[in-house]
């Protein structure tokens, strides 16, 4: 008589009482699904490797807040996403140099260029109508790529405030940018 492979919920329950060899038995289990699914949000096979493995140590971590009621499988799916998306917004906070060159497969005509540096400019001239406690703000977040708590630590703000000012100063440019259209 063969043995019954361990349930998600019951290697869960074994992680819980302290037996660590069941995270290996979920990670062969699982790790191949969720690093495809991470791909398909990250689309960096690297990253997606990092964000599972992460995932997997916050399961870990979190293992007394399982609920068995629910899917280990989406329960784990939940975790990866949220990785990817901090991943994802991290990406998207880098900070761009002024003298980037144009991405491959782009054709870096002097039309484009112009219009380039004519983009620039008006940004700097509205960026310099804001006070200098905005603009130290502002710059922080979208040119440093400082995460809100950093700007909120260093220019001795509370959290609600950094994200209320930069709202505000986001809305205020877009409004000039409206009106020069």
């Amino acid at each position: 008589m063969t043995k019954r492979p361990e349930t998600d919920n019951q290697l869960m329950a074994r992680l819980c009482q302290g037996d660590d060899s069941a995270l290996d038995l979920l990670i062969a289990r699982h790790r191949a699904g969720a690093e495809q699914y991470a791909r398909i949000l990250l689309r960096d096979a690297g990253e997606a490797e990092d964000a599972v493995m992460d995932a997997f140590a916050r399961v870990y971590l979190l293992r007394d807040r399982y609920q068995p009621a629910f899917s280990f499988q989406t329960w784990l799916r939940v975790l990866v996403r949220s990785r990817c998306l901090d991943l994802l917004r991290r990406r998207a906070r880098q900070p761009i140099p002024m003298d980037a060159p144009f991405p491959q497969g782009l054709a870096a005509s002097p039309e484009a260029l112009a219009l380039q540096k004519e983009e620039r400019l008006r940004l700097w001239r509205n960026m310099e109508a804001l006070d200098e406690a905005d603009q130290r703000l502002l710059l922080g977040y979208a040119l440093e790529g400082r995460s809100y708590r950093e700007l909120a630590q260093v220019l001795h703000l509370s959290l609600p405030q950094v994200r209320v000012r930069l709202h505000r100063i986001r809305k205020r440019l877009r409004r000039k940018e409206d009106a020069a259209e």
